[in-house]
């Protein structure tokens, strides 16, 4: 089970969850990869198992597309499965672990959704990389344009704190960035991983937090921070209402999906009662009609035995040839 002491606002501070659904956004139509948001990555990891099944089985969906891209299962992509994913996992971590000399997260048979969050978050992390050193990803990356592979922030403010935005209308700030910045970037083009030495946290979540923050840069003294104001004010503050209008139109089109697939389930959860009711009905049918003809049978098998009583002539006759003298 997954550790209740994890919160959202815990997993809202991992910078692979924005870093992950932002590798998805860009190579999902050439890895073929599901179109993952990143509240539904965030709502998934810390998912017990229990939940909707289309959200428990985001993550799977993603690794098995993932590990079907990878080189080293190229002659057996075709056998895996949401059912068997995790045997291909743990031979793929292995390989890798023995090649850079890494500790193996998962090297046992604890079932995959049973790890802790964060350790499936690195597991996950790690094979958006396995994924990017396939054969095929130099081919890709030609034809896609520089500029979407290159991840920086927008800015800094007078705290050295850097502001990072991915996609969707979220913003993220990086505090006391030592080499995070860089392996943030990094993680979504291909590069290095991170050294761990900073804190992550939303910085923007609505509209209002997105006009007060452009509002505070606005007043700086800070060169800094008064950059990070235009970049703001041209390049975002036009767009948001529309951001936050399709954000709205497409969890509302989930929402809808969620209430279809539950409505289609209770209908498919009905039918199949009713046709256990209907098979149960039919079976207690038959055993009576069985158990009628053993009555018939037995009724009959007695009556064919029966003999019927002599009658009272019968019994007269019978006593006066007994009782005539012997000569």
């Amino acid at each position: 089970m997954v550790s209740t002491f994890i919160g959202l606002l815990d997993i809202q501070s991992w910078w692979e969850i924005p870093c992950i659904s932002h590798f998805c956004s860009l190579f999902s139509s050439a890895f073929e990869l599901p179109d993952i948001d990143i509240e539904d990555l965030e709502s998934a990891l810390l998912s017990d198992g229990t939940s909707d099944e289309d959200q428990v089985a985001l993550v799977p969906e993603l690794i098995v597309r993932l590990l079907k891209g990878c080189d080293a299962l190229q002659s057996v992509a075709k056998e895996i499965t949401h059912s068997n994913y995790q045997m291909f996992l743990r031979r793929l971590l292995r390989q890798q672990c023995r090649l850079h000399q890494t500790e193996n997260p998962f090297d046992t048979d604890i079932d995959f959704q049973s790890l802790p969050p964060r350790k499936r978050l690195h597991i996950l992390h790690d094979l958006c990389h396995f994924r990017l050193e396939s054969a095929d990803v130099q081919v890709i990356l030609s034809n896609l344009e520089a500029d979407s592979l290159r991840v920086e922030p927008l800015g800094h403010d007078a705290k050295n704190s850097g502001y990072w935005y991915f996609y969707g209308t979220r913003l993220y700030r990086e505090d006391k960035a030592v080499g995070g910045a860089a392996a943030a970037a990094a993680a979504s083009a291909g590069g290095a991983g991170n050294n761990c030495n900073t804190v992550w946290q939303v910085i923007c979540f609505t509209e209002e937090d997105w006009q007060n923050l452009a509002a505070k840069f606005k007043t700086s003294k800070n060169a800094k921070e008064r950059d990070l104001f235009q970049i703001l004010n041209k390049n975002f503050l036009p767009k948001l209402p529309q951001l936050f209008r399709e954000r709205e139109r497409l969890r509302r089109r989930k929402l809808l999906q969620v209430r279809n697939s539950s409505r289609i389930r209770s209908i498919a959860e009905l039918k199949a009662r009713q046709e256990e009711e209907r098979q149960e009905r039919e079976r207690e049918n038959e055993r009576e009609r069985q158990r009628n003809e053993r009555e018939q049978l037995y009724r009959e098998r007695q009556n064919a035995h029966w003999v019927a009583p002599p009658s009272q002539n019968q019994n007269q006759r019978t006593r006066r040839r007994l009782e005539r003298p012997v000569l």
